[in-house]
C-alpha cells in the first residue's frame, strides 16, 4: 500500500507540469501518464465499492463519479491520443483526484468485527 500512495504523490506534481507545460510532452509521454494515472485511480474505486457501507454516502458518492468519469476520459485519451480541448483542465483533475486518493487512504475508517473484510485485506 505505501508503494502505491508513493506513486499516487509523484503523479500529482507530475500532473501538474503537464496541466502547466500542455504541449511541451510527446504523445507517448502523454499516452504513458494518463494510462499510468487511469490504472493508479482503479484502486480507488475498488475500495470506494467494497467499502461503502462504512463510509458517509454523499462524499463516496461524489468521489465514485468523479473518480469513474477520469477513469473513463483517460483511457480514451491514452488509446486515441492529443488533440483533447482544454487537456490541461484534466490535469488538474488528475491532481486532484491523486490528492483524494492519498487522503482517502489515509484516513478512511478501519472496518469493524461486524464488517466484511476490505479488498486488501483480503488479499494480505
Amino acid at each position: 500500500m505505501i508503494l502505491y500512495l508513493i506513486l499516487c504523490s509523484l503523479l500529482v506534481p507530475a500532473n501538474i507540469w503537464a496541466a502547466i507545460t500542455p504541449h511541451m510532452h510527446s504523445d507517448l509521454s502523454m499516452r504513458v501518464l494518463h494510462g499510468l494515472s487511469t490504472v493508479a485511480l482503479v484502486p480507488l474505486l475498488w475500495n470506494l465499492w467494497s467499502d461503502r457501507r462504512l463510509l458517509q454516502r454523499v462524499l463516496s458518492s461524489v468521489l465514485s463519479v468523479f473518480t469513474a468519469m477520469l477513469v473513463l476520459v483517460n483511457s480514451w485519451i491514452a488509446i486515441n491520443g492529443m488533440g483533447v480541448d482544454y487537456g490541461w483542465l484534466d490535469h488538474l483533475m488528475l491532481a486532484m483526484a491523486f490528492v483524494a486518493v492519498e487522503v482517502f487512504f489515509l484516513l478512511r475508517p478501519e472496518p469493524t468485527e461486524d464488517s466484511q473484510p476490505t479488498a486488501s485485506e483480503r488479499i494480505s
